[in-house]
Formats: structure tokens, sequence, C-alpha cells
């Protein structure tokens, strides 16, 4: 996994593990399973499975399966296969899901996993801000069927535009002593939708659908944050570079003052690309 400056694999593993994976299917605000179910309604328009034969799904950072459950009721004869790197989350995962085939490690190391196997459809759902597009889209090509597709799912940097200014004001760098604050040196995630679609044109992926998505998030307190951006894996990095899952009772009485309540956005490019013949 290529992460990004500051952010090492050991530290993203025990995030997941430890903090994230217990909290992540109450998906606080709802941001996820909206995300997932307009991502399975671009492949059930596509019917993508209508050819007689099982049906293989790759889920690269499957977290606890969620999706490959919610995928299971809309497609017949699936046959689920998924990487993570926490191993707490890919415990759940089989869990919920019988038939699981499924690997603890880095996306990273996929031509390590599961033989010669290609898969029609591969799955990246919120992991770009961690694993850059162009370095996951060659080694997707190459393990897709002829004809496969790719469900990708992930932020943008066009995303929490109120958090990113308020991060940056004085009153709140003064808290954390002067700390720079910016999520972009903790994350990859494309630019725009723009970008996403370059990057999957360039190594050979014609796109089907595509969907911006920007949910609404009100925040009226800290604890609020909290639940969401820390616990539910939106922003653990940048809430751990900053320290403010460690912050005292007076340092979260002055944020529950002067920075909460807060309304912001979250901006998500849902996508459905297939792999081009020949």
């Amino acid at each position: 996994m290529m992460l990004p400056l500051g952010l090492q694999q050991e530290a993203v593993q025990r995030q997941y593990d430890e903090v994230i994976a217990p909290h992540y299917d109450l998906d606080s605000k709802g941001v996820l399973g909206q995300s997932m179910e307009r991502a399975i309604e671009q492949i059930c328009r596509c019917r993508l499975s209508d050819n007689g034969r099982p049906f293989k799904v790759l889920d690269l950072g499957m977290g606890t399966g969620k999706f490959l459950e919610m995928l299971q009721g809309h497609q017949g004869g699936l046959q689920a296969f998924g990487i993570d790197l926490s191993a707490r989350m890919i415990d759940i995962a089989r869990g919920r899901i019988p038939g699981l085939v499924a690997a603890v490690d880095d996306v990273a190391h996929l031509d390590a996993h599961f033989g010669v196997e290609s898969f029609d459809l591969i799955c990246t759902h919120f992991i770009t801000g961690f694993v850059p597009m162009s370095l996951l889209a060659p080694t997707i090509h190459r393990r897709l069927t002829e004809g496969g597709s790719w469900s990708l799912v992930g932020g943008t940097k066009a995303g929490f535009p109120t958090l990113r200014k308020k991060a940056g004001e004085p009153p709140l760098k003064w808290l954390f002593g002067g700390r720079p604050l910016g999520v972009d040196e903790l994350v990859c995630n494309p630019a725009d939708r723009e970008e996403v679609v370059r990057v999957l044109e360039s190594h050979g992926f014609a796109v089907r659908e595509c969907e911006t998505f920007t949910p609404r998030l009100a925040f009226k307190n800290l604890k609020e944050f909290m639940d969401f951006a820390y616990f539910g894996g939106w922003l653990t990095p940048f809430v751990e570079a900053l320290g403010l899952h460690q912050a005292r009772a007076v340092t979260r009485a002055l944020l529950d003052t002067f920075f909460f309540p807060v309304e912001d956005h979250h901006c998500i490019e849902i996508v459905l690309a297939q792999k081009k013949k020949g």
C-alpha cells in the first residue's frame, strides 16, 4: 500500500482493528450505506451477471463485508472474495458471508492471493484515500475477466470544505500547538470527477456510469463529530495526527463552544467502469 506522507501501514492497521472495526457498521450519518446502495444500483442497471455462470466478485479493502452481503441480495450465484488489512474486520466479514474466500493483507499484494483466479467485478470502496488510483488500476485491469467491471467509490479533495476551512483558522491551531492540520497530507484522494475518469480511461477502462454524491453532514458537538470522523473511519488519521482523540475535558469544552455546531458535506464519486475488450 502506497500510503501518504506520515501515514504508516502499521498505524492504519491498528486504527482499523482497534478503533474503527467495532463501530464501522453503525454507520453514523448513513453515508457509507447510501454510497453502497448507489453502487449496487449501478451494478444492477448494467446487468453484469446475466451470463449464466457464477459471478465472481473481489472486494479490495472489504471491511466488514457489508457491501458483499448487500450485493448478494441482488445478484444470484455470487462467489465472494476479499482482502483487507484489518484481521478484525475480516473476522466480521467471514461471519456474515458463507463461503467467503478472504485474505488479511495489503491490497497492493493482491497478486499473492487467489492463485490465477480472475474476477467479473472488482470493488474498491473508500480505499483511494490510502492507495492512489494510478497504482490500483493496472492490477485491477489485469485481474478482471475480459469485459469485467470495476466498482469504485471514493471521496475527493472537494469533500469537507467547511471543516478544512475551520481547521486552518487561528483558534483551532492555537488549541493544538500550531500544528498543521491539512487533511491532504494524510490522504491521497483524487481531486475531482475529472481526475477519476482520466485515470480510468488512461488504464484501459470505459466509464459506464458515474455519479457525484454530496451528502450533507451536521455535527452538533464534538461527540457527534468523533462518532462519524474518528470511530466511523472517515477522518481517523487526521484526528489522530491532530491529537483530537486524546483531547482533555477543557479542550473538548472549548471546541463545543467555539467550533461547533458545524454543517458541511462530503464529495464522493461512485463509478462503474468496464475493462475494454481487446
